[in-house]
């Protein structure tokens, strides 16, 4: 039942204009961080507290870094503590869920994305404060001659395209029918999860945040500065202390630490670390390369720029900033476009300019016009840039995408990327904000083989201009090659294919040798002249060494083989994560830290309450731009615009932080609306509407007592729709195991809508799972599928997702399709 704000026994709460009540479980975030040399070691403790005068559990999602490597997590009750395990995630979501119902207190860690997370915790007693600490290791951004820390605070406002996935609706659903920030869709199946209530305007939490960081360097610390926040710094001879200062402690922005060391010898670093698992290093290098700068290689430069509804106000107006020096800075001969997206995507040219001044000044004015507004629907922006017209081959193809990343669906941007950029094509990104999503903005720089670029939405813009063209006028450093030599098995070294170096950018090498034997690795290459360039490094794994390195390891194998997946989960793809991350004792998307107090210490049968804490909106973020009905015209121009999607669900306003409840861990939405939707009809997407088609079928009745087939059912190869004279698709279900009889005819119907091209043929394999009306845990079994077009396998995952059934019971499941 819902509480009364008499039964509250603290003033974690406030009462916004709506006189609503809003709950601050989460009281306060100690962050302590330890740097020495290239490795931070980062303690996070998250103390919740219980307001209420009966038993809650609190749900928190929140951000860490995109390459952290978490492998400790732990819940303190007083004086006792109790270490949390890692298990593979259903494993642990299984263990959490009966201590829930036994009364026992809980915490469970989890993962949605390389930089979201979801800590739970269960059966927090009435006035009662618990910790949960979690610790993780990560390597240091070394760019320019500077060194960054980065620490997150909270997760901006994604974006959720997609057909939803309706909870009440057995089948289908409307392709352009609104839907609720919290609501999965076929493009992002995991949307309820990504998103926290966003406090209204005015309003401030109680939760606030404290951080220390110690950095020893082994010699002195020099320009130490923030760009975020106001700090005070300690110093003690080569150590320095840094701590946010007293008035800046407000949990909604990234803290950015910058700083050097007052020393040349940065050019390389090795860190070794050896145990049973084998001899782990990481090497850092850094080239001490001089290249021309008259040896520059014509551009043909495209500008992808994200216009949407959470760019609005500073955003907009940094990104508008970098363009038009941007445009400014290209060379003579170079050559530029510029595309803009949100709802629609519009171009300024259909192919590319020469860069006259009178090119510049509609280019100029082309910006000056663009305002923000609508859902961030990056695929058609992604798609057009990488099919822009090239009319000079002899010019190196540069894209630069300008984005905060608010979306949920990045495996389908990465995949896009990944399949259709060019050979001598780069891709870089830029994000100008205070909590970028630099998951997306990082992966699509190392897919594309460029840069990543991330700056405040008020830090100057020139400088950063400058230093970027600098480096990608010309690669100083190509065509980079290892070699092993000495005893034993050759090391693996992550990442698996290495990136060419732009000026002032190290390379970073992750490697593993199981046998622990001694030898040299050898690192040669192309500089920007021409000349060949060779440098080797003696490892040598008889000493123990930094214990962050071997975790550090596993945590680039599993982004290597998340890389492999972002067109979908594969089964071997996953059992590798999950197995890696086990041996690592990695937080992942497959495994999860679960922590379990050994006694029962609430009544189970009493009331509880269950809540998600809500959190502030980044700073420099509009709530218009995130809430508005602006229009979808963000240029005046005569061209007609190019109209190459169609939202078919749009993000929509998040609302107040809810009224603590007996049931609100997945808060109503109802009163909910779009972000801005648009009306035009997609040209590009393949299989658009067959979501919409079919919205019942008149066998789907309840069937409490059915329980899947114990057997494999063989089906007969022709299949007809009801009332259907002729096939239906070449698509055809060959055997199904864990579903009932009845299932089994729904989703053959549903799936045979499918349209497959006269030139596909083959088998495709999928097993998931079958959880109480809609499938999750969906996996392609690759080693045994032979169909290997992706625009087919997307379709009929995508297709699974949206399929709904009555039946109320969890099945494994495994669906063998051929396509004759």
């Amino acid at each position: 039942m819902t509480r009364n704000l008499e039964t509250q026994t603290s003033g974690l709460y406030i009462q916004n204009l709506n006189q609503q009540a809003i709950a601050f479980p989460l009281k306060h975030t100690e962050v302590k961080a330890k740097v020495n040399g290239n490795i931070s070691r980062v303690e996070v403790t998250q103390s919740f507290e219980n307001p209420f005068t009966t038993t809650l559990e609190a749900t928190y999602i929140f951000p860490l870094p995109d390459e952290a490597a978490v492998d400790d997590m732990l819940i303190k009750i007083g004086d006792r503590t109790i270490q949390g395990s890692i298990k593979k995630r259903q494993e642990a979501q299984q263990i959490y869920e009966q201590a829930k119902r036994e009364g026992r207190t809980a915490g469970l860690l989890e993962q949605e994305r390389d930089n979201i997370f979801t800590q739970s915790l269960a059966n927090i007693k009435p006035g009662e404060q618990i910790d949960v600490i979690i610790r993780y290791t990560e390597s240091l951004k070394f760019e320019s001659g500077n060194y960054e820390f980065v620490f997150p605070m909270v997760v901006g406002p994604r974006y959720i395209p997609g057909i939803t996935i309706e909870e009440n609706t057995v089948i289908g659903g409307s392709a352009s029918a609104p839907m609720t920030l919290n609501q999965d869709t076929d493009l992002v199946p995991d949307a309820s999860r990504l998103n926290a209530p966003i406090l209204p305007v005015g309003t401030r939490s109680r939760h606030d945040i404290n951080v220390t960081v110690e950095i020893n360097a082994g010699v002195e610390i020099q320009d130490i500065s923030s760009p975020s926040h106001h700090i005070q710094i300690t110093r003690n001879k080569q150590i320095a202390e840094i701590k946010l200062a007293g008035g800046d402690t407000i949990p909604n922005k990234d803290l950015i630490l910058r700083y050097q060391i007052a020393t040349k010898n940065t050019q390389a670093s090795v860190h070794i670390q050896a145990d049973e698992r084998g001899g782990h290093f990481a090497l850092y290098l850094i080239p001490a390369l001089q290249y021309q700068p008259d040896q520059l290689v014509p551009k043909d430069v495209i500008f992808l720029i994200d216009t949407s509804g959470s760019q609005h106000g500073a955003p907009l107006n940094q990104c508008q900033e970098l363009m038009r020096q941007f445009i400014n800075g290209l060379n003579p001969q170079d050559t530029f476009s510029i595309i803009d997206f949100a709802d629609t995507t519009q171009q300024l040219s259909p192919i590319p300019l020469n860069n006259t001044p009178q090119n510049r000044t509609a280019a100029i004015n082309y910006i000056n016009r663009l305002n923000a507004g609508g859902g961030t629907e990056m695929l058609p922006g992604i798609r057009k840039v990488l099919n822009f017209p090239v009319t000079d081959f002899s010019r190196l193809r540069t894209i630069v995408l300008l984005t905060d990343g608010y979306i949920g669906n990045e495996n389908q941007i990465l995949a896009e990327v990944q399949r259709h950029l060019q050979p001598g094509t780069r891709l870089h990104s830029f994000g100008a904000g205070s909590s970028i999503n630099r998951f997306l903005l990082n992966r699509i720089a190392e897919i594309g083989r460029g840069i990543a670029r991330i700056i405040r939405h008020d830090e100057p813009v020139n400088e950063v201009v400058e230093k970027f063209y600098q480096q990608i006028n010309n690669p100083v450093f190509t065509n980079i090659q290892l070699q092993w030599e000495g005893d034993g098995e050759s090391p693996t070294i992550y990442p698996l294919t290495t990136p060419d170096l732009f000026a002032e950018q190290p390379l970073v090498l992750f490697g593993n040798k199981p046998d622990r034997l001694a030898g040299k690795l050898h690192i040669t290459g192309m500089t920007a002249g021409g000349k060949y360039h060779q440098q080797t490094f003696n490892l040598n794994f008889d000493i123990t060494g930094n214990p962050g390195i071997a975790q550090l390891w596993g945590r680039f194998r599993i982004k290597d083989l998340m890389n492999q997946m972002v067109s979908g989960d594969t089964k071997a793809g996953v059992e590798a994560v999950t197995n890696t991350a086990l041996t690592y004792q990695l937080l992942s998307q497959y495994t999860a830290f679960v922590a379990v107090s050994d006694d029962v210490r609430v009544n189970p049968l009493q009331d509880s309450l269950s809540l998600q804490v809500p959190v502030e909106m980044p700073q420099g973020i509009s709530h218009q731009g995130i809430f508005g009905n602006a229009t979808s015209k963000k240029v005046a121009q005569s061209e007609t615009p190019e109209f190459l999607t169609r939202s078919r669900s749009i993000m929509a306003n998040i609302p107040p932080a809810p009224a603590p409840s007996t049931s609100i861990s997945a808060p109503k939405r109802e009163e909910s609306r779009n972000w801005l939707q648009s009306e035009s009809i997609s040209s590009d997407d393949e299989f658009s509407d067959l979501g919409a088609i079919i919205s019942s079928y008149d066998s789907l009745s309840p069937s409490p007592k059915n329980q899947p087939d114990e057997l494999e059912i063989e089906l007969e190869e022709s299949q007809y729709l009801p009332g259907s004279n002729a096939l239906v698709s070449r698509l055809q279900i060959v055997s199904i195991t864990g579903l009932t009889q009845q299932m089994i005819s729904q989703i053959t119907q549903y799936l045979q809508l499918i349209q497959v091209p006269d030139s596909v043929s083959g088998e495709l394999v999928f097993e998931f799972e079958y959880n109480n009306g809609r499938v999750i845990n969906l996996l392609l079994d690759e080693q045994v599928s032979t169909i290997k077009e992706p625009t087919i396998i997307e379709e009929i995952r995508r297709k699974l997702f949206t399929w709904r059934s009555l039946e109320t019971f969890v099945s494994k499941v495994v669906l063998k399709i051929q396509v004759h």
